[in-house]
């Protein structure tokens, strides 16, 4: 079974998916998937440089990666092309992964899993959700951003509230941690319930 874990930048994705990891599933990050494809020698180096130039590039001709976010992520259309390239290798990568482990439960933590048409691969699909405030606060000490930098990589989203309408199951990761818990078992009993009957 795939289940798709998204919500608005620094909701909070990364802690349920670690409570569900605690419970008996298998984490996908896609987010890492998305370094890996990148790296020196691979295809989606070779697209990205072929599409937006050398200067993404570090010195030790590994992708800038903070540079390129700045780049690209201003812009719709580069953030289109950049996704064209990226979504598809990824999609692969992560099907393979499944399909090593057919009777697990795949918590697959992606933050474009609606801009990127993930959702239609997966079997369930939950949104967590935190209040604005946290998020920029929990943006910034956690990747050393700026709020403009935050702001720029939310453009680029769906908004919450269209995300929380397609939506098979929401999280609210705004208050203590044992809340966010208590929501996630109670999801986790729905999903094995349904992979039983399944």
């Amino acid at each position: 079974m795939k289940v798709g874990v998204t919500g608005i930048f620094a909701s909070g994705k990364g802690t349920v998916c670690n409570m569900f990891q605690e419970l008996g599933a298998r984490v996908i990050d896609t987010d890492i998937l998305a370094r890996d494809i990148v790296m020196p020698g691979t295809k989606g180096l070779d697209s990205l440089v072929n599409e937006f130039g050398a200067d993404i590039l570090n010195p030790d001709g590994t992708l800038n990666r903070r540079g390129f976010a700045n780049i690209v992520f201003k812009d719709a259309l580069k953030v289109k092309k950049l996704n064209k390239i990226t979504h598809p290798i990824i999609l692969k990568k992560m099907m393979d992964i499944c399909l090593e482990d057919p009777d697990r439960i795949f918590m697959i933590n992606t933050p474009l899993l609606f801009e990127s048409n993930f959702n239609k691969f997966m079997d369930k699909n939950i949104v967590v959700t935190a209040h604005t405030q946290q998020v920029l606060t929990r943006g910034i000490q956690r990747d050393n951003i700026t709020e403009n930098e935050i702001k720029e990589r939310l453009k680029n989203q769906i908004s919450l509230k269209e995300k929380i309408k397609m939506a098979d199951y929401v999280i609210d990761n705004s208050g203590i941690l044992e809340n966010t818990k208590r929501q996630v078992i109670n999801i986790w009993n729905i999903l094995k319930k349904s992979q039983k009957e399944g």
